[in-house]
């Protein structure tokens, strides 16, 4: 079965233009997401292709005009999902690709098929080094699976289209028997930009969800890891710590007078404080150390794979490195202490890291209530769990 150029060419034009719509919508309403202004430059091209292309067959130079715009349009695709996956666009190799497509066609494309040639391997480059970028950088997610598998449907059309056509030049497939295959490949052509651009919304709104988690699971002020992640760090933390048979210390920390530095200077520099508090431990803590706020003053470290005497010593380090290290605000200087609850958890003793977390919590409120009496802190817990409370003053 045979179909019309004609009805297929104004497919694509009405099918580049309802996307190019969506594209521009997404653009507008969401000014971060800078790939979507690509995809929607792609789509204005192929939209401006339909015209040429239909009344290609009357002018060879509307014909080249059509595919060169084709081109350029699935070299902004490429571009498009470069920026999506954080890389920066190649305008000089896609000018380079365009450019090499232009000179073929005006001293090579003498002929139809060797025009269709040309334009069939225009098409392939861009498509191919997409797909290329798709599955070696990009995520393993629906949406990029079916982005994938839409540029190979395009690159499996055009591919038989320049053997097709190669066939043709070398007098061994007649002009008839090409066209009786030659509008299926835009049929393939067609189905992988449309699908494409489904791919590349389903990505959309994969990164979106993954954003959204990302704001749901950080702290907005400090960029800290907040509670919900704490929760199930902890449970992650757990499993493989009672797989590989480790212990586990873990700090609850207080910023000491945080109340006071917000009363006396405004709540600007408490958030501030707060900023530098928190930067201060994170530079004295291991790679594999979580921290996390828990909201207000508090905080809280998990360490896993830690005995307890090199735990002290990160404690140590902390507490000194507060005291020492004030904040310059606004031409005031802020000195600043903390107080830390720890507890070493065993995981062969039976009890859950989430109740080791409770006790250095007591730990601390125990540490803060010494420290009133001027008193030390060092106590046994009955699973021979090491509790210990810490603070040092500036």
């Amino acid at each position: 079965m045979k179909l019309d150029f004609t009805t297929l060419f104004t497919i694509i034009l009405l099918n580049s233009i309802g996307f190019a719509i969506i594209w521009a919508i997404i653009s507008v309403s969401y000014r971060s997401m800078l790939a979507a202004r690509y995809w929607f430059a792609a789509l204005m091209m192929t939209f401006l292709s339909g015209p040429f292309l239909i009344f290609g067959e009357q002018s060879q130079w509307l014909n080249y005009t059509g595919n060169v715009l084709v081109i350029f349009g699935l070299g902004l695709i490429w571009q498009g999902i470069r920026v999506f996956l954080k890389q920066p666009p190649l305008w000089g190799w896609l000018t380079l690709l365009v450019s090499a497509s232009i000179l073929a066609m005006a001293f090579l494309g003498s002929s139809q098929p060797t025009n269709n040639v040309i334009f069939a391997l225009g098409q392939i480059v861009p498509m191919g080094v997409a797909l290329f970028t798709l599955i070696t950088t990009g995520s393993r997610q629906t949406g990029t699976w079916v982005a994938a598998g839409s540029c190979s449907l395009l690159i499996i059309g055009q591919t038989l289209e320049a053997i097709t056509n190669t066939l043709r030049l070398a007098d061994v497939m007649s002009t008839e028997a090409y066209y009786d295959y030659a509008s299926w490949f835009l049929v393939l052509a067609i189905l992988g930009v449309s699908i494409s651009n489904l791919g590349f919304l389903l990505m959309t709104v994969d990164q979106m969800r993954n954003e959204l988690y990302v704001l749901a699971i950080r702290d907005e002020l400090t960029g800290l890891p907040n509670r919900r992640a704490l929760m199930k760090k902890i449970k992650d933390i757990e499993k493989k710590a009672k797989h590989s048979h480790l212990h586990v210390a873990t700090l609850m920390i207080d910023f000491d007078k945080f109340k006071t530095i917000n009363d006396n200077y405004g709540h600007s520099t408490g958030d501030a404080a707060l900023i530098h508090f928190s930067g201060v431990i994170k530079r004295n803590l291991r790679d594999n150390d979580f921290f996390a706020r828990m909201g207000g003053d508090e905080f809280c470290i998990l360490m896993p794979a830690i005995e307890m005497p090199e735990a002290l010593v990160i404690v140590e380090q902390i507490t000194k490195a507060i005291a020492s290290t004030p904040l310059d605000w606004r031409g005031t200087r802020l000195t600043m202490s903390t107080s830390i609850g720890i507890n070493h958890w065993n995981s062969s003793s039976g009890t859950s890291l989430m109740l080791s977390l409770s006790y250095a919590d007591d730990n601390l409120i125990h540490t803060k209530y010494a420290l009133r009496k001027l008193d030390p802190l060092i106590s046994i817990h009955s699973h021979k769990e090491i509790k210990v409370g810490t603070r040092a003053e500036p």
